[in-house]
C-alpha cells in the first residue's frame, strides 16, 4: 500500500503545503488551505495522506535556504504523476538554471515539440511542484512576465529572490539549451 506524507511550512509567501511518497516529492502548493491542498492531492493518489512533518524536513530546509537567497540545486527524487508530455515539460522546467528565464516556446523547442507552445503553457500551469520545479522562471517570448497559478505578485517575489525579475516585465534570454536535461 502506498504511503503519502504531508506537511506545511511557513514562508515569506505564506503557508506552503508539501507531500511526498516513498518515491519522492509529489506536490508543493501555496497559498491555500489544507482542505484545498488535500483535495488536489487526492487527484494524484488514492492513498490516505498522513500528516508527518519529519518526513518532509529535507524539503522544508531546502525551502528555508531558497528564501534566504542561497543558490541550491534540488537533487532529491520526484514522484511526478501526469502524462508523458507533462512530465517532459516539468523536467524541462526543472532544468532552467537559477537566475535564468525561458519562454514557453523555448521549452517547446527543448522537448522537440516546437509548435506546442500552448500545450507547454497548459503543462506549466499543471506543475504539481511549484518553486522546486521553477515554473516562475517561464515567461512570454515577447518579454512579458506571463501568468502564475499563485498570482503575479508571488511570481515577482520569487523572481526577486533569485535576482532575475525582468526589467519592465523583461526579456527572456535567447538560446537557452535545455536539451541536456532530458
Amino acid at each position: 500500500m502506498e504511503k503519502i506524507f504531508y506537511s506545511d511550512v511557513e514562508s515569506p509567501i505564506g503557508k506552503i503545503w508539501l507531500a511526498r511518497s516513498n518515491k519522492g516529492l509529489l506536490r508543493l502548493d501555496f497559498p491555500c488551505a489544507e482542505e484545498k491542498f488535500l483535495k488536489e492531492l487526492s487527484t494524484q493518489t488514492k492513498a490516505e495522506p498522513e500528516y508527518r512533518p519529519s518526513k518532509l524536513d529535507d524539503i522544508s530546509n531546502w525551502l528555508d535556504n531558497y528564501f534566504e537567497g542561497k543558490k541550491m540545486e534540488y537533487k532529491e527524487p520526484f514522484d511526478l504523476r501526469g502524462t508523458n508530455f507533462q512530465k517532459k515539460v516539468w523536467r524541462a522546467i526543472h532544468g532552467i538554471p537559477r537566475g535564468k528565464l525561458a519562454s514557453y516556446g523555448q521549452l517547446a523547442e527543448s522537448i522537440k515539440k516546437p509548435k506546442a507552445s500552448r500545450a507547454v503553457g497548459n503543462a506549466v500551469g499543471q506543475n504539481p511542484i511549484a518553486i522546486i520545479i521553477p515554473c516562475h522562471r517561464v515567461v512570454w517570448s515577447n518579454g512579458g512576465i506571463g501568468g502564475f497559478g499563485g498570482g503575479l505578485p508571488i511570481k515577482r517575489f520569487l523572481l526577486n529572490v533569485e535576482n532575475i525579475l525582468p526589467e519592465v516585465e523583461g526579456t527572456p534570454e535567447k538560446g537557452i539549451d535545455l536539451s541536456k536535461f532530458f
